[in-house]
Parts: C-alpha cells; structure tokens; sequence
C-alpha cells in the first residue's frame, strides 16, 4: 500500500484544526497520528471565524464511517459509477456533518473490501459491529483469502478460547480467527470477544493506526526459489505513515512456533524502512531456508522510541523436489521395471519416459506426494544399462530426475520334435519355447530349413517336417536357430528314425 495519500484522497480533514474532546482522551495518541495524514474526520462548527472540531471519539462508529476511515489510510479512490451501487447510499449521502460519503463507499466496494453485495442495503448509518469491523480491516489488509484458507478445526480452536465465541456469526468466523491468529484482535480482559459490540469511534481509529502504522505486503505470498525460473524471490513493500517521524526499523521472518529465522536489518539500524526488500529465500549465511509456512512482521521506532510493529502475516516458503528410483536395478526381459518418484510438495502429473519412446504415466498415492509405474522389459529396449527420464508436473514448476537399470538379455531356446522316434514317411512337429526376445526360430532338418511360427504371446514357436520315406535307418540331427537382435542361439534335436512303412510291407505275387 501507498500511505503517502494524494491530496484528492485527503477528503476534508486537512482543513480542520485538532479536536477539542481529545486533549485528555486515551486514544489522543492514535487519533493525532491519522489525523496529521490526513484522513479523519470529525465534526465542524463554526464560531464566528473560528471553526472548532470535535472527534466524538465515544461516540458508535457508524458502518460508513469506518469504511471512509479505510478507503482513506489504504488509498483506495472514490468511485462514481452511473448508478449508486447500494440502494440506502445515493449520490448525496453524507457520512458525517456536511460530508459526502457516496463516492467513499462505492471506492470501499470496488477496492473489495465492502463485504456487503451490491444491490442490497449498505446500512451506512448504523453502528458497525467489532466483528463486522474486523471483516472490512481483514479485507483491506489483503488477508481474506488467507482467513478463508483456514480449517474449520483451526478456526474452532482459535475462536474456543473466549467464551463468548458462539456469538460470532457464521460467515464471520473465519475472519475473526484470522484476525486472533495474527494478533490483530485480543480480546478483553474476561476473555470474551464481544463480536456484536458496536465499535466505538475510538476504538475504531485505534484499532486501523495499530494495524497501518507499519504495514508490510509480501508478492507473492507464497514463492518457490529453488532454480525454475519461477516465482524465485519474493518482493516485500513496506510502506509507513509518515508523520510518527519513523527513525528505527527492522523486519523477520519466524516459523511458526515463533522462532526467527531470518532478519532484515537486523541490528535495527537507523533510518526509515526503505520501501521495497527482496528476498530470495536464503539466509544471513547464505543458506537456504527450509520450505514451509512462515510469518513476517516489521516494527518501527519513533522518536519519542515508542515502538510499533506491522500485522504478522502469512507466507509460503515452497521447494519443488522430485526424487526417483527403479526396481529391479537388473531386469531380464519378460519382466517388469518399476520406477518410483517421491515428490514435495504432491504433483499434478508424473510420467516416465523410457529409451523405446514408451512413455508410463505414474500412478499417484499418498496424496500425490508417491507415484510408481511398471514396464515390460522387451527386446525394443537396447541391451545394457537404461536411463529413465522422470517428469513431475506440479502448479507453476516442473522438475526431471533420471534413474537407470540395466537390462539382461537371457537368450534362450528349448526345442523338441515330435513323435520321437518316428519313422519314414511320417511328419514331424517342430516345437520351441523361447526367451521373450526371440524375434525368429528355425529348424534344419533333412537338409531343409524350415521357419516356425509364433503361437502365442509366451515365446512358443511351431512348425512342421516330413521325414523322407526312403530315409536308411539311424539317428538325424535337427538344428533349431532362435535369433534375437543381432544374436543367435542354436540347440539340436537328434530325431531317431526307424524304417518306413513301405520297407515293412510284405509284397505277394498272385497269377
């Protein structure tokens, strides 16, 4: 945010003279700050030449006149759209004596930080609740997405320490834990909330210079600097109100059990924050911090030394990291590989790419954080050792790992001819079982080279072969040939043959 406020943002409290009712006031301290910016209002009577000014500081904040408050400290512009956005807000409403506050409201709508829809009543004059002022403060802050990201078990568990926290609506729940969380809200003193309360003027002005004093804006808020080129470093604008005369300052980062871990400035050294810090994740030594979830807050120094600190807010330390491994590290073929990627935090997709161009989609478990995949070992994969190429898709990054194995090429063939023995004349079965990498088997029988045909998936070949009919008697061999890539191996049959048919007919001459 911009707190250095364009004279059009300053509305009319740059022509009103200090307060009358806040000399003695405890809120005197907070009030004189954001009125010396320029952004409170109060009311305006004129006694002869002499305006005199009053705060009403215990008087009920209305709903619109926190919302100016806000639009005023967070630099957020009036809006005029052609038609007034809220029915009980026209052009010419007036949020305090003399005061137009239609074009304020409408900024507080288009700025996001109104939480009531358009087209339904503003309620601009009644007392704002303290629950329903945390929301507008919540929201200014940028810290909605964040409430809303909490568990309903962390939110329970937040709210549950006051005993009045039942009466914290449903759609504010969320916003008031953040608002505890951060220390943004403590409570009073009988632990209780008090969400329904209506805020006072006072409490109203005291409660947005505690939280805009120093304000700190981390982009982005969640960050990831760990070499993809994206969303490297995180960009911190500090930004301060000028009239408390900052002389001191610093700014760390804890984890969240409140430990630092990291310190800008950390000798608070003097001067004022400087309006933007960059930070790439690493700390004072150079090393980088863990992942996870952090807070930043900045403090400063005035010259009376009375020291203020920023809103504690949330930030996101990710590191992509992909580990990868195989298993069986020596695969025969026939068999499967199994490749295993571990991944923080879990991926969108994982695949694993292989050297036949076969490309597995990894199957997720543990919340994606584990994804494993098989392939079959087959003759497309060359012999020898295989790399993986392993692919992890997550949101904004991408990362590769590569593991190897080794595939063993057993080479193997296991013939039989049948019947055996046969005789002359009869035909034989060619019959081979192979290793999964056989592309082709052959037999040599007779003098004649018969190719086999492949019956099935398993490695088993069949074939045929007469014995010839006048073939003498004895043992023959058989020579099957299995050939997988540029290798061969050869195993023989020896085929007994006894006597033909023919020879054992007995031929009888008749007249």
């Amino acid at each position: 945010f911009v707190v250095a406020l364009a004279l059009a943002n300053r509305g009319f409290c740059q022509l009103e003279p200090w307060y009358q009712d806040l000399d003695y006031h405890w809120a005197r301290l907070y009030i004189s700050v954001l009125h010396k910016e320029g952004v409170t209002d109060g009311w305006v009577y004129y006694q002869t030449d002499n305006p005199v000014t009053y705060y009403r500081p215990d008087w009920e904040s209305t709903r619109a006149q926190l919302a100016v408050l806000l639009c005023k400290v967070f630099s957020l512009p009036a809006s005029s759209p052609a038609v007034p956005s809220y029915p009980d807000v026209p052009r010419g409403y007036y949020f305090l004596q003399n005061k137009p506050g239609w074009q304020w409201i409408e900024g507080a709508l288009s700025g996001g930080i109104a939480f009531v829809p358009a087209g339904t009543p503003f309620l601009p004059d009644s007392p704002i609740t303290r629950q329903d002022a945390v929301e507008l403060l919540i929201r200014a802050l940028e810290l909605y997405e964040y409430a809303i990201s909490l568990s309903e078990g962390e939110v329970e568990s937040l709210l549950s320490s006051f005993h009045d926290s039942s009466q914290v609506d449903s759609e504010r729940r969320h916003t008031m834990a953040c608002a505890i969380k951060l220390g943004i809200i403590d409570g009073y003193e009988d632990d209780t909330l008090r969400p329904k309360q209506p805020m006072l003027r006072s409490e109203a002005a005291t409660v947005v210079y505690r939280s805009c004093l120093i304000r700190v804006e981390a982009n982005p808020s969640s960050f990831s600097p760990d070499g993809d080129g994206r969303d490297e470093t995180v960009a911190f604008t500090l930004s301060h109100l000028k009239n408390r005369q900052v002389t001191q300052w610093q700014m760390v980062l804890c984890d969240l059990s409140g430990t630092v871990v990291h310190s800008f400035n950390p000798y608070g050294a003097g001067g004022q924050p400087p309006p933007q810090i960059i930070w790439d994740g690493r700390g004072q030594n150079g090393s980088p911090i863990p992942a996870g979830q952090y807070t930043y807050q900045a403090w400063v120094k005035d010259t009376s030394n009375n020291q203020f600190f920023s809103i504690r807010k949330p930030i996101e330390l990710i590191r992509h990291t992909l580990t990868v491994s195989c298993a069986p590290r020596q695969c025969t073929d026939g068999s499967p590989v199994t490749v295993t990627a571990t991944t923080n935090p879990a991926a969108r997709k994982v695949t694993a790419s292989f050297a036949d161009g076969d490309t597995v989609t990894l199957i997720p478990s543990n919340g994606g954080t584990r994804w494993t995949g098989s392939k079959v070992v087959g003759p497309y994969l060359p012999p020898g050792e295989q790399t993986a190429h392993i692919y992890a898709q997550f949101d904004g990054a991408v990362r590769e790992g590569t593991t190897t194995f080794t595939r063993v090429r057993v080479l193997w063939i296991n013939p039989s001819v049948n019947p055996n023995p046969a005789n002359g004349g009869q035909t034989v079965a060619l019959d081979c079982t192979a290793s999964p990498g056989v592309t082709q088997v052959m037999a040599d029988a007779f003098g004649q080279e018969y190719l086999l045909t492949r019956h099935d998936t398993d490695g088993h070949w069949v074939g045929a072969a007469p014995v010839p009919i006048h073939i003498t008697e004895g043992d023959y061999p058989v020579v099957f040939t299995g050939i997988d890539g540029e290798d061969q191996i050869q195993e023989t049959v020896i085929l007994n043959v006894g006597a033909s048919v023919a020879s054992r007919l007995t031929y009888v001459l008749t007249k």
